[in-house]
Order: structure tokens, then C-alpha cells, then sequence
């Protein structure tokens, strides 16, 4: 049996060299922002726009490649962004979509060191083959397609084996850095982002735990034809090494080979919907980063589309009463009342600097106003939505929000790459039409409780 030496600790010079990585990439984020901010006092509209066009393009470009050199959390938390095609600008998305599963992959002796090591035994006494190329690889992990020695094909999920001491070393990098641009501006308050990403990254580096989620989230659509969760292969996975049923299947964002498919995106994009409302709002235990990664869509059999989900190293368990607090401030939105609207802010945990009532009010009378303009209008034009935005920003700055709960943060996180999808789908369908009745509750099943 081969010995398995853990990763060495990353050395000092390693770690100052990464903090100076960060650090000259996000300062020159940081500072463009504000010169395009003091800028704009003297520039004409059109001007700002050019200006803003290549910001955008040279920083995302910039911070891609610090991504892919560095890894580790920082490329996670660009994966994210590069998936938020309703909230970055276009050149954003472009360029960091480009990490959700093309990263610079590692060598095959490299993984099979670890998984030897995991496993306990020569690669060949586990599989009958191993590809050497992965079918995926991202920030924490890379998969391989696999045979097993029974003949079952598999992914094999392999931990990168250094990741757990970059996470630490970048969590301690970014928090140095974020408390800096802290103390020049108060308005760039990035600590609690941070602190979230301190208590959910660690936790995705726990296949085990990982392998337990799979099989919960399976046992919520037991019985779906519409929607596949990968069976998990309990004696071949480890804290490091996950090993589960291969599903083939196209990326739910690519249209075209959906289209070569004859699968209608508006089906996939319903059950897409309907499946995390039946997360969120009926079994309380949903899957906290579904981008376009980690949804594959594969044919039916009978002329249609199934849903296929992967990755569940982050979810998130919602506590009791989530529901009817929700439900008290969507109820509050649809009045357009600002007052119960931050009513049932407070309720849900959130808080600002000042710690008044009427902090809450103003942040929901500015979100309110934005609502009502795009009802009113139908639709808004990049310039309008721009301004309006800015608006809404200010108002944050004002009264900046210093507590967020931690279901909420993962719940919006997944809300927003679901809307992401939505938007590249590019669908007319109304996601309203599938939420509402499950808020309400009338889309509940009779007794249904949660997992």
C-alpha cells in the first residue's frame, strides 16, 4: 500500500506572494471605480459609457488570470460572478463564465496521488479505467470519468490537494485587505461577505458531508421523472475523494445543443423553478450554488428534457418560521408597504449600522420605488436601470446594511444564479407564475413537512 504524505503548508514567501497578488488586483478594481466615479462629474454620458466599457473589459480580464494563478477561494468567488449574468456587466460575465468549468486542469500522477492516498490501494484496484483527462475542473476539485471494476461508470470527484491551506491563507489575505479599503472608504464595507465565505467555503471541502447532502436532496425528488440527482458510491468516497453515478447531459445554458436536442429550454427552465421551490419553500434544505456548472440537462427518453443536478458540497438548512416570515415580506412588497416591509426585515435578522427601524424603511422605499417603475414601465433601458441602481446603492450607503442572516445571503446567492440561467435562457416565461402558488401555499403537498 502506497503512503500518502499530506500537502506541506503553504511557506511564508508563498503567502506574502498571494496577498500582493490579491492585493494589486482588487486595488486596482477598487481604484478604477473611484476615478471613473470623480470622473464622471466632467465627462459627458457617452464618455462614461466607453470609459466604464473598458474598465470592465480589462479588469474582468485582469482578474481572471489572478484567479487561475492563485485558485483556491479566489477563484470560487469569481466562478460566482462570472454566473451573475443579471447583476455584472456583460464583459464581466464573458470573461469569468470562462472559470465555471474550464479551469487549468492538474496532472493525472497528481490526482492519482491523492486519490491513492485517499483510497488506500493502487488506482487499478478500484477502477477498471481512469480517464486522464477530467470532464471538469474548478476551484476546489477536478472530476474524471471512471469504471469501476464491476463495470459501473462514475465521476470521481478529486480534492485538489493543497486547497484547504489556500482557503485559510486567502480568507486571512482578504481580511486584511478588506478591512484597508474599510478604513479609506465606509461605504466598501466587504467583511460580512467575507465572514459568509469563512463559514460556507470550509464546509464544501467535506465530501463526506457532501455525499450525505446528494442523497437527501435525492430522497426530496424520489419518484420525479423531470429531474436526476447522481447516486453517491459510499465505499470509494472520502473527506477528499467523492465518487457517484456518471449522468451524461448538455450545460442548461447552451441552447444550441438544447436546441440539437429538441428540448424546449421553457420545460427545463420549469422544472429548474419549480425544484428549488420545493427546496426552499416545502422541505426547507436547498442547494446554495446552482450555476450553469452544476445543472445538465440530458433527453427523456419521450421526446423532453430532465433536469440533472450536481455539486452538493453548499447547502443550506433554513430555520423554522423562514417560511411565514418570507411570506410576510413578499405580502408587504406586493402592498408597496415600506413600513412592513422592514418589519419583516427586522424579523428575518437584518440590521444597519445605526440599528433604527427607520434605516430599514428608507433602504425598502428606495427597493420599492425601483418595483414600482419597472411594473409601471414593463421593462427599463440599460441607462434607466443604470440610474436606478445607482439610487438604490446610495441609499445602502446611507444606511449600510451591518448584519445579514447567513440563510438569507446563501438564498439570495441562489436566487441570483438561478436568475442568471433565466436571463441566458432567454424564455418568456414568467418565474412568478411557478413561485407564487408556492408562496401562498397552495402548492404544497397535503401534509407535506420538511426533510
Amino acid at each position: 500500500m502506497r503512503s500518502f504524505a499530506r500537502p506541506a503548508a503553504l511557506g511564508a514567501v508563498e503567502r506574502m506572494d498571494r496577498a500582493r497578488r490579491l492585493g494589486l488586483t482588487i486595488g486596482r478594481v477598487y481604484l478604477g471605480i473611484k476615478t471613473n466615479q470623480l470622473l464622471a462629474r466632467g465627462l459627458s454620458d457617452q464618455q462614461m459609457r466607453q470609459r466604464w466599457r473598458r474598465f470592465h473589459r480589462d479588469s474582468a480580464e485582469s482578474v481572471y488570470q489572478t484567479a487561475v494563478d492563485l485558485r483556491g477561494l479566489v477563484l470560487k468567488g469569481c466562478q460566482y460572478l462570472g454566473a451573475r449574468a443579471d447583476l455584472m456587466p456583460a464583459d464581466w460575465v464573458a470573461v469569468l463564465s470562462r472559470l465555471q468549468d474550464r479551469v487549468p486542469a492538474r496532472s493525472l500522477p497528481e490526482i492519482r496521488r491523492m486519490l491513492e492516498g485517499e483510497l488506500g490501494r493502487p488506482l487499478e484496484a478500484v477502477f477498471r479505467s481512469f480517464s486522464a483527462q477530467p470532464v471538469a475542473s474548478a476551484s476546489l476539485a477536478q472530476v474524471h470519468e471512471a469504471v469501476l471494476r464491476d463495470g459501473t461508470r462514475v465521476a470521481v470527484k478529486v480534492q485538489y490537494p493543497e486547497v484547504a491551506e489556500l482557503v485559510r491563507s486567502d480568507l486571512a489575505n482578504l481580511r486584511v485587505l478588506f478591512r484597508t479599503i474599510g478604513w479609506l472608504d465606509p461605504d466598501f464595507d466587504l467583511i460580512p461577505i467575507l465572514d459568509e465565505l469563512g463559514q460556507h467555503v470550509p464546509q464544501e471541502l467535506d465530501f463526506v458531508a457532501e455525499a450525505d447532502n446528494a442523497e437527501r436532496i435525492a430522497r426530496i425528488f424520489a419518484g420525479r421523472e423531470d429531474l436526476r440527482v447522481p447516486r453517491v458510491y459510499r465505499a470509494w468516497t472520502t473527506r477528499r475523494v467523492l465518487v457517484m453515478e456518471f449522468l451524461d447531459g448538455v450545460k442548461i445554458t447552451d441552447t444550441e445543443a438544447l436546441m440539437r436536442l429538441d428540448i424546449d429550454p421553457e420545460s427545463v427552465l420549469r422544472t429548474l423553478i419549480d425544484a428549488w421551490c420545493q427546496q426552499v419553500l416545502v422541505h426547507g434544505f436547498f442547494h446554495a450554488d446552482p450555476h450553469p456548472g452544476n445543472l445538465l440537462v440530458e433527453p427523456d427518453g419521450a421526446g423532453g428534457g430532465r433536469l440533472v443536478l450536481l455539486d452538493f458540497g453548499l447547502m443550506k438548512e433554513l430555520p423554522d418560521g423562514f417560511r411565514g416570515d418570507a411570506l410576510a415580506l413578499m405580502m408587504a412588497v406586493l402592498r408597496r408597504d415600506a413600513e412592513a416591509m422592514a418589519a419583516a426585515l427586522a424579523t428575518l435578522g437584518f440590521a444597519t449600522r445605526d440599528g433604527s427601524r427607520e434605516s430599514l424603511v428608507r433602504l425598502a422605499e428606495a427597493g420599492l420605488s425601483l418595483l414600482r417603475e419597472l411594473a409601471e414601465s414593463g421593462s427599463l433601458g440599460p441607462e434607466r436601470m443604470e440610474k436606478l441602481g445607482a439610487e438604490l446603492a446610495e441609499q445602502i450607503r446611507r444606511h449600510p446594511l451591518i448584519r445579514i442572516p447567513g440563510h438569507v445571503v446563501l438564498l439570495a446567492r441562489a436566487i441570483g444564479l438561478l436568475s442568471g440561467v433565466v436571463r441566458s435562457l432567454g424564455t418568456k416565461l414568467d418565474p412568478m407564475q411557478i413561485v407564487f402558488p408556492y408562496i401562498v401555499g397552495s402548492a404544497l403537498p397535503p401534509g407535506a413537512q420538511r426533510s
